[in-house]
């Protein structure tokens, strides 16, 4: 696959911030009648762009959700250095104008769309996090990646800010098996939701956070949670979250 040389990383970002992103009052509508072609001239030119070594063919193709698009663009990726590619602004950029008709939704904010070197900012660019995602947890990440391409959830939001959950595949599974409702492919009701309830008096019981990232915060100064396999990590954490058993 290509990349953006830095001509074409340049020609990307100022198209998107100083254009499109301040001058389109309904970005959808506008992209389709005034940008798409602009935004597609820059991946078609090869002047902006250069070979990616070791990468595979990067075709484009409708995707269910962005556990689908995280996954192929690891197949893409599958023999690439991940030191080389994990912050490559040439490259993240170049998928999100590849893949920019998609990623388009009424936001405006510019770390939706462009690579920004802050964690702030990068984990919520659209074209990147489901490929991060995927390469760590694999089929267990699909209860953060189970909305549209264009949507960055707050399931997703909770668990790719905490990097002792991300980076730890057996808290990953064990969101997965909490947390999603393989009969709807949709989150479990409530699951993401971290503000108190009134009518609770407090939080949802058991939900990602703050119950469990509180949780696992206290068992880390107990136990090496790194060693410990999932049916393990699910004894520890106690009753509150065995409800989500049971729940859809």
């Amino acid at each position: 696959m290509k990349r953006f040389n830095k001509e074409g990383n340049k020609k990307f970002i100022s198209l998107m911030k100083n254009d499109f992103l301040i001058n389109s009052s309904n970005p959808p509508d506008d992209f389709k009648r005034k940008y798409k072609s602009k935004f597609q001239d820059l991946i078609k030119d090869e002047k902006n762009l250069e070979n990616l070594e070791q990468s595979g063919e990067l075709n484009y193709k409708k995707f269910e959700n962005r556990f689908e698009f995280g996954k192929y663009i690891t197949s893409v990726l599958k023999n690439c250095s991940f030191s080389k590619i994990n912050r490559d602004e040439g490259l993240w950029n170049y998928i999100s104008c590849f893949f920019l008709e998609d990623f388009i939704s009424s936001s405006s904010k510019n770390n939706r769309y462009l690579w920004m070197p802050k964690w702030h900012d990068t984990k919520r660019l659209l074209a990147r996090t489901p490929w991060l995602l995927y390469y760590i947890n694999k089929d267990n990440s699909l209860f953060a990646l189970c909305t549209p391409l264009n949507e960055h959830s707050n399931m997703c939001e909770q668990f790719v800010s905490r990097q002792e959950l991300l980076r730890n595949p057996s808290i990953g599974e064990l969101c997965h098996k909490l947390y999603y409702d393989p009969k709807t492919k949709k989150l479990k009701k409530n699951a993401a939701k971290h503000e108190k309830d009134k009518k609770l008096d407090g939080w949802h019981s058991g939900v990602i956070h703050p119950r469990l990232t509180g949780k696992l915060g206290k068992l880390y100064k107990i136990y090496d949670l790194w060693s410990l396999n999932t049916s393990d990590l699910e004894k520890l954490i106690g009753e509150e979250f065995k409800h989500w058993n049971h729940k859809s």
